[in-house]
């Protein structure tokens, strides 16, 4: 085989990859939702925009983007430490997750207060589409269900600002362009995870009813995950 046979190949092996951890993802976010639902019916899904424009917007899809869905050509950037979003209330840390040891099932926070960064996607601020999860609930050591660190995500609306401090000391400010409820198992979820063209940031978690499963490892899962993007803005200030 020649030499820029095997590039082509390795290239396709690369985004072909990254592809795959973005569907595993979408498997660990499923995974968030460990107790019963503090609010049990479809009330209150957001409608701020829809998934196909947050999933069709700067899509990486099209002739010549290509790079953009390979890891290798991501620039290196400072990591996250702390999210804000004060309309819903949030500062919170942020915890550095990937998949969990020896597997490939993304890993999942340990409390109901943290946010976390998955970096198997890019990192905020280098161009690209930094992807951000958190509990929508929690239970308690006596098993008492509190809301999780995203429980109001579904409040957000176009405009809301949300703002990362990352661990160089630099805040980057960013606005929401979007926010809606999907089904758990719509395609249009995944590509909402993949990299974009210009600075993005996505934030998920579960909402929706709570439907019991007694052959799913938490019991049971959410009907809907809710998706939120937003992009960067110009003037980003410094921490």
């Amino acid at each position: 085989m020649t030499d820029s046979n095997t590039a082509a190949t390795d290239r396709r092996f690369r985004i072909g990859l990254a592809v795959s951890l973005v569907s595993l993802l979408l498997m660990g976010i499923g995974l968030f939702a460990v107790v019963s639902a503090l609010s049990s019916n479809d009330a209150n899904l957001p409608h701020e925009g829809t998934i196909e424009d947050i999933a069709g917007n700067d899509a990486t899809d099209a002739p010549g983007d290509v790079a953009v869905a390979d890891p290798e050509s991501w620039p290196p950037g400072p990591k996250p430490v702390t999210i804000a979003v004060p309309r819903i209330g949030v500062d919170a840390p942020i915890v550095q997750l990937g998949f969990e040891p020896g597997t490939n099932i993304p890993d999942v926070p340990d409390t109901g207060y943290e946010a976390a960064w998955y970096d198997f996607n890019p990192a905020p601020g280098v161009g690209y589409n930094a992807l951000f999860s958190g509990h929508v609930d929690w239970q308690t050591a006596d098993g008492s269900p509190i809301a999780g660190v995203f429980y109001r995500l579904r409040e957000l609306q176009i405009g809301d600002e949300v703002s990362v401090t990352l661990e160089d000391g630099q805040t980057i400010r960013y606005r929401v362009t979007g926010n809606v409820a999907a089904r758990y198992d719509d395609p249009n979820v995944l590509k909402a995870m993949a990299p974009t063209k210009k600075d993005v940031i996505t934030i998920l978690t579960c909402g929706g009813a709570w439907e019991p499963n007694r052959y799913e490892e938490n019991g049971g899962n959410y009907t809907h995950r809710i998706v939120v993007r937003a992009e960067r803005v110009a003037s980003a200030g410094v921490g």
